[in-house]
């Protein structure tokens, strides 16, 4: 008998399987903790940069400077709060009157003012707040990559005095890991940026937990070398609150540290391949929609047999979460369409599509979450309101099942190594 509580939304759901069946708990442990508390980790990483002087050392140079935080948008789960908390310490109050915190968010939409009580909490209306627009006409223009990509930022960042950027080191399906230069592009990117970048992910080495020759993260770092923050805070979390490892300092240096950390603890070798993968998206805010939550799929599939089920778990709430995946899953019944569309008409959210086809042509996939289940339906997916009623309904003999209670932050890499 194994009984777990899977992560659904704002709460979870509980499960109780006759057989034995692998927990998979990665991203929310791996028996990694550190041991000092959270907060104390990050003021411990601002107290010791690497490749920089500390950021009260920077601001002692320029003490009228216009100081931009950049901060991660509420579709991540980083402890921005915390973050904050720690670079007012290191900052004092004589500083505080100069920074403006920039939301970035890409090509999302603007965070709620839910969102930011969420995001910020005590700080809250200590700082101004931007939200970036990708589609503004302010954006400034800062460099071509060697690729091509014309890259154009947002006028705040640009013209401040210091510039600093917040975020987390997790994985990230085509990026290789997020974290690092990710807040600057796509983070406060211009549209048309973002969409050349993102079209490199049809390359064979832009995949999860890599970065060696791969175009998107490459393409990625040279944007931000373009203009670069003047100092960097990231961490790595192992779930919520458990706040593994935090680095300070120079960007690249930073992202370089937080990767390690990353691969320890996120990255897994199952040495087999399940018949029945139950895989949570890790819950709200991670599971706030389709688009976000699918990454969990990408992150999973490998470690399912060939014909085997992949049930993710995620509950939706904000529906598909961005027009052109639906359009995409609509207009594209098959992998093939879907392959040939993102070759020749590359579109911001139509990539989901190409992924999702990709892993429907190797397994099932079921859904388990409040969206419409006649459209998933209708895009040949299985569609269900209970875990409990796919379980039940399975056959007697269910094969070898694995529950992934972090899809988000936990990457299978069975032992075959599928691409």
């Amino acid at each position: 008998m194994t009984h777990v509580q899977v992560p659904y939304g704002s709460t979870h759901i509980d499960i109780d399987l006759d057989i034995e069946a692998d927990v998979l708990d990665i991203g929310t442990g791996r028996g990694m903790r550190a041991s000092i508390g959270p907060a104390e980790v990050i003021r411990q990483a601002l107290r010791n940069p690497l490749g920089t002087k500390r950021l009260r050392e920077i601001l002692a140079c320029n003490k009228n400077a216009g100081i931009v935080i950049v901060i991660d948008d509420h579709t991540r789960d980083t402890p921005t709060e915390l973050m904050l908390d720690a670079l007012s310490e290191e900052l004092g109050e004589e500083y505080s009157g100069q920074v403006t915190l920039l939301v970035a968010c890409g090509t999302h939409d603007p965070p709620s003012a839910d969102d930011l009580n969420r995001i910020l909490g005590k700080h809250v209306g200590k700082f101004p707040i931007m939200i970036h627009e990708c589609d503004a006409d302010d954006l400034i223009y800062v460099g071509t990559t060697s690729r091509g990509t014309v890259v154009r930022l947002n006028k705040s960042y640009v013209n401040a005095d210091i510039r600093v950027l917040t975020g987390d080191v997790t994985l990230h399906y085509y990026a290789g890991f997020g974290g690092g230069r990710k807040s600057i592009l796509p983070g406060i990117s211009a549209r048309d940026t973002i969409k050349k970048n993102h079209a490199l992910l049809v390359d064979e080495h832009a995949r999860t937990a890599n970065i060696e020759h791969n175009p998107v993260h490459l393409d990625m770092t040279e944007a931000a070398s373009f203009a670069p923050p003047d100092f960097v805070l990231n961490v790595v979390e192992a779930g919520k609150g458990n706040i593994v490892a935090a680095y300070a300092g120079d960007m690249n240096v930073v992202f370089q540290k937080g990767i390690e950390v990353a691969n320890n603890l996120f990255c897994l070798d199952t040495h087999m391949l399940y018949d029945i993968l139950v895989v949570s998206a890790g819950g709200f805010p991670k599971d706030r929609n389709l688009y976000q939550a699918s990454k969990a799929i990408e992150n999973c599939y490998r470690a399912v047999a060939p014909g085997g089920e992949l049930i993710l778990v995620a509950e939706c709430r904000d529906g598909i979460g961005d027009p052109n995946f639906e359009a995409w899953m609509n207009a594209c019944a098959t992998y093939e369409e879907a392959e040939e569309a993102i070759r020749t008409n590359f579109v911001l959210g139509g990539h989901k599509a190409y992924y999702l086809r990709k892993v429907m042509t190797r397994i099932g996939v079921s859904i388990v979450s409040e969206l419409n289940t006649e459209m998933l339906t209708r895009w040949q997916l299985k569609a269900f309101k209970s875990l409990t009623d796919i379980l039940d309904g399975l056959k007697k003999d269910k094969g070898k099942i694995g529950i992934v209670n972090n899809g988000l932050d936990t990457l299978l890499v069975p032992a075959s190594n599928i691409k």
